[in-house]
């Protein structure tokens, strides 16, 4: 069990429009039982358990999912549910969980975790997050990114170039010389190729006050705002606060809007299977049926070939076609294929821009 001071934030507030149309706004993919009974932030906390105990795990996610996320995790304190009253991405939200976490101990650690990756085996997961812990009790001023060895040139992570070695006795510790969030194509081919880069897992460890000293220097515009609800957070002025100055933060990722500028990160390797669910893809991966040359579940009958198929609906299925992505829901039907921007067509297709 880490020590007393080490919380486990899971962020879990954001929408999953990439896993359209099972997942939506009123049940984003954290939320859905799509994994033998049980949600991906399900297993998240799940796999914390013998290494941060319960009233150390701290879930941040949207107030729209304040029921939800209560119903699925009830063995969770209410306090320790950060509730945003709305998404101004993961730099604020993080200042929030670290503003949090000073009202209760002022030399907090924070593991920061998201709720829509497979992480496995966990017992390796939790000796890395236990080993980024003791490096920062030596090691205060520093953010941790994990790392993960990079498998292709992909533009959908974070790059991590990896530097010197930090001393440290209990794992390998590299400082991060330069953090490139989503490269394109040709950029990711030259860190594949040339070497001395590794993927980022999105995963993180700092102390509250060393990320809030970050978000002061490079979001200077967040600090006071940060100040005041932290004032209030113990009182009765809490929600009124909150819901007045917490849509007055920037947005903005914690990748782009401190990671890619800081001169203080380090990299420790994730020496675990590690799957992003953000794509229909992966979710297939995970849970789909090899049937012929396609990735299906559900009742589907597929002649085609290249398919990625997820029928959640009691309807037979067919696709007679090659090198499509279908999604079948009670209410929905979305076929489209691999290249498909999924953030700008759920975007479009809720402000009506594609209706008749």
């Amino acid at each position: 069990m880490l020590s007393d001071n080490c919380y486990a934030v899971v962020m879990a507030g954001g929408g999953g429009s990439r896993l359209w149309p099972l997942s939506s706004r009123d049940r984003p993919k954290q939320f859905l039982k799509l994994f033998g009974g049980r949600s991906l932030i399900e297993l998240t906390v799940d796999k914390l358990r013998g290494t941060v105990s319960e009233d150390r795990i701290i879930i941040m996610t949207s107030a729209a999912y304040r029921a939800i996320a209560e119903e699925t995790l009830p063995q969770i304190p209410a306090e320790n549910f950060v509730f945003e009253p709305c998404l101004r991405d993961t730099a604020s939200a993080i200042g929030l969980a670290a503003t949090v976490l000073k009202t209760r101990c002022s030399a907090a650690t924070m593991i920061m975790l998201t709720a829509d990756q497979m992480i496995e085996p966990a017992e390796e997961f939790n000796t890395t997050i236990a080993h980024a812990a003791a490096f920062l009790e030596r090691h205060p001023d520093r953010l941790v990114a994990f790392g993960v060895e990079a498998a292709s040139p992909s533009t959908l992570v974070g790059w991590q170039k990896l530097g010197e070695t930090v001393d440290f006795p209990s794992c390998e510790v590299r400082k991060i010389t330069a953090f490139t969030e989503k490269p394109e194509l040709q950029l990711a081919r030259q860190y594949m190729e040339g070497g001395g880069y590794c993927w980022n897992s999105g995963q993180f460890a700092w102390k509250a006050e060393t990320i809030l000293t970050e978000i002061d220097t490079h979001l200077p515009e967040a600090t006071e705002l940060l100040a005041r609800i932290g004032r209030a957070w113990n009182t009765s002025a809490r929600e009124q606060i909150l819901a007045d100055l917490y849509p007055q933060m920037p947005q903005g990722s914690i990748d782009y809007r401190v990671m890619q500028k800081t001169h203080n990160a380090c990299s420790i390797l994730l020496p675990c299977r590690w799957e992003d669910m953000g794509t229909h893809a992966a979710l297939a991966s995970r849970i789909g049926e090899q049937r012929g040359e396609n990735l299906v579940t559900g009742r589907t009958s597929v002649p085609g070939k290249r398919n990625i198929v997820l029928a959640n609906t009691d309807q037979q299925v067919v696709v007679a076609a090659d090198d499509l992505i279908v999604v079948i829901t009670e209410e929905t039907v979305f076929v489209g294929d691999r290249n498909t921007d999924m953030k700008t067509l759920v975007q479009k297709t809720q402000m009506g821009e594609y209706e008749s």
